[in-house]
């Protein structure tokens, strides 16, 4: 069975200690999932910065302890990507304005959100299409 017949349920999920060092794991999952769906190289590298991008910032003051939890939801054409830390601290940094602008480059679409206590993105890529 490859990625593109992977049922919507069963989405790739990713869960590991919070800290910056650790992205990588995130930067090549996102990667290898990317590759299993056909992705182009430049779409690969393009949800690789987005996923490191957006983790990053999900990260950034966390407690320690705390896990990043990250789903990839595969369909034959797109990629989305959610992740989650139950930080229960603090406000959702903010994006610096250069991060927002590359992410506006290289993903179809992100949003950041801050409820109950847990931080999360959403981004979505889909295959061979340059975003808007």
């Amino acid at each position: 069975m490859t990625l593109q017949q992977v049922p919507q349920e069963q989405a790739i999920r990713l869960t590991m200690p919070a800290r910056v060092e650790l992205l990588r794991l995130a930067r090549m999952t996102a990667a290898t999932v990317c590759a299993e769906l056909g992705f182009s190289l430049q779409d690969i590298e393009d949800v690789r910065v987005a996923v490191d991008e957006l983790a990053a910032l999900l990260i950034e003051d966390v407690i320690d302890g705390a896990s990043l939890d990250l789903r990839f939801d595969p369909d034959p054409d797109t990629l989305t990507v959610v992740g989650e830390v139950a930080d229960g601290t603090g406000p959702l940094p903010e994006i610096h304005a250069v991060a927002a602008e590359l992410l506006s480059l290289v993903v179809d679409s992100y949003e950041l959100s801050l409820e109950d206590g847990v931080r999360r993105f959403r981004l979505v890529k889909h295959r061979g299409r340059i975003p808007a």
